[in-house]
């Protein structure tokens, strides 16, 4: 019957609904003052059996909102009598859906309509007449909105606040209402370890699985244990369970180097709430907005050994102590560390990759026992800190007469490389475009215009993406010019150095290239090894005013001869 029926009265309030600026309008659109306003109406016109359905916090421009989709299932059951909005623009700001629910739905449905302020009433035929142009400005308002909501956004990105509602782990809120974020004492610490556990050569899963043994709260219920907010992925049964992913995540983040990245995602538009992705390129990066957890050094060592990290073999749970360090000085590539569960430790050696996956017409084995290569890195780490540490001014000029050369020569030469890919870029442009006139006057065959065109295109995309990584590559080299200081301060904090481990590697070394023999495939003919330091470079040059700096070249066929002239 239609008095067990309901009279519904509908209220919405969207946060761009809470960002007006009249303080008036905005409290008249409350939850609570449209329920007020929607009450006093009903009884004033007679609607008994009323129900009171609200949707707060959410957008009009579509539909997806908990209490409209239980109205809706009311509707299906023919429960409805009557539905009561305050105005239109409660019901929702979509020309085309709210149209649709006024116009077809509800009269289908047998369902009474009524928006209070607009003098809509659908069992009033001349009330709808104006609906259409109420509707369409509706949608307006929420598309000029959307605009404006955006602006402010990207004005609050660029000046670096953290525009997040939950602060990123190891990081809390100043206080309540503020949108600085302060290290949290609780969780900061375990973020460094992170940190310093990739330093020390563990991959994600591997620090995932530390942390899990160790009962430490993820940080989804580390946040809800706090705040009692949850978040999403919410797990309590497993609350100490960790994941690679999230261990990866916190690795990636530049804002433990108190950098603020915002405008990560967007929606696709003001209609679609879904959120994508945004490119690298439209991210805003403001560095500097707050206080680091991990200095720029061990994010620099962190990214260096996730780049170049490779997983040890299934029965070796210790990865490689010099992975993504050891280069072949011939082809380039990285050289590989064959062990197997039958060698002995001391019998564990470097390849180079290009030989063991193309074989000798691609390279040769630059073959070097890994015991041997720790013996000269250790005697040749240790003499250099020393130099550094006793004779600062000598060891500063040596490094810096040095670099300056190699380092004009190298500039000199990618920004050759440079040059020639942009030109080159800009040859594809124009041959494509005398291409396409041809083709339009006839000179070329469709069948030629899209076999050339095709080439020309996938030329100029290849370009698209190397010409960036060139520039990235020359700022680097350009902002890479000797820090003889900062190798220097190193050197006195380990003043004692006894044996390799991965933190010490990455601190001090950026790279190490094995030669290949004087004599290939010989098991005892000499083997050069160079050594790259993070800082300053190449260290293979006698030093002035009598002091020496070891050359890094050495024959490993004589450890006890090396430990001589290192000594």
């Amino acid at each position: 019957m239609a008095s067990q029926k309901y009279n519904i009265l509908y209220g919405r309030l969207s946060q761009e609904d809470e960002r007006q600026r009249d303080d008036r309008q905005k409290e008249s659109n409350s939850i609570h003052n449209q329920k007020l306003f929607l009450e006093q109406y009903a009884a004033d016109h007679g609607f008994e059996n009323t129900l009171f359905l609200a949707d707060d916090g959410y957008s009009g421009t579509n539909f997806d909102r908990p209490a409209w989709k239980k109205i809706i299932e009311m509707v299906e059951r023919d429960e409805v009598e009557t539905i009561i909005v305050k105005d239109l623009s409660r019901l929702g700001r979509e020309y085309l859906q709210v149209g649709q629910y006024t116009e077809i739905y509800f009269p289908e449905k047998g369902v009474r309509f009524i928006a209070v302020n607009d003098g809509v009433d659908s069992l009033v035929e001349s009330s709808n007449d104006f609906n259409p142009i109420r509707n369409w400005a509706n949608e307006l308002h929420a598309k000029d909105t959307s605009k404006k909501v955006r602006a402010i956004k990207k004005m609050q990105a660029e000046r670096g606040e953290w525009l997040g509602g939950k602060p990123p782990y190891g990081y809390k809120k100043k206080d309540k209402d503020s949108k600085e974020i302060i290290p949290d004492e609780e969780t900061a610490p375990i973020v460094r370890r992170i940190f310093d556990l990739c330093a020390a050569g563990k991959g994600p899963n591997q620090i995932a699985r530390i942390l899990t043994q160790e009962q430490v709260l993820n940080p989804t219920n580390q946040y809800y244990q706090a705040t009692g907010a949850a978040c999403t992925n919410l797990d309590t049964t497993r609350p100490y369970t960790w994941s690679g992913r999230t261990v990866a995540k916190i690795l990636e983040n530049k804002v433990y180097i108190g950098h603020t990245l915002n405008m990560k995602k967007t929606t696709l538009s003001y209609k679609n709430k879904k959120q994508i992705q945004k490119p690298e390129s439209e991210q805003i990066l403001v560095e500097n907005t707050h206080e680091p957890l991990i200095s720029m050094e061990v994010w620099e060592i962190v990214q260096d050994v996730r780049e170049h990290k490779r997983r040890p073999p299934k029965h070796m749970e210790e990865p490689n102590l010099f992975s993504g360090l050891v280069y072949c000085a011939d082809c380039g590539k990285y050289m590989v560390l064959c062990r197997t569960e039958k060698m002995r430790e001391d019998q564990y050696y470097f390849r180079c990759s290009t030989y063991s996956k193309r074989g000798k017409t691609a390279c040769s084995p630059h073959q070097i026992r890994e015991a041997d290569l720790k013996a000269i890195v250790l005697d040749d780490l240790r003499r250099v800190t020393h130099f550094a540490r006793m004779k600062e001014r000598q060891f500063a000029q040596y490094i810096n007469q040095r670099n300056t050369a190699e380092l004009r020569r190298e500039i000199n030469r990618l920004q050759k490389e440079l040059d020639s890919m942009r030109r080159r870029y800009d040859e594809l442009s124009a041959l494509f475009k005398r291409l396409y006139e041809d083709n339009v006057l006839g000179r070329v065959s469709d069948e030629q215009f899209r076999m050339l065109s095709a080439d020309y295109n996938a030329e100029q995309k290849n370009l698209s993406v190397a010409i960036p990584a060139k520039e990235e590559q020359l700022e680097k080299l350009k902002a890479s010019a000797a820090n003889v200081d900062a190798f220097i301060e190193k050197a006195k904090r380990y003043t004692t150095i006894d044996e390799l481990t991965p933190e010490l590697l990455r601190l001090f070394i950026q790279r190490i290239e094995v030669g290949e023999r004087s004599q290939k495939y010989s098991r005892s003919a000499g083997q050069s090894i160079r050594i790259v330091y993070r800082d300053i470079g190449r260290v293979d040059s006698p030093m002035q005013e009598g002091e020496h700096i070891p050359h890094i070249t050495k024959q490993i066929t004589d450890i006890e001869e090396i430990k001589r002239l290192l000594a």
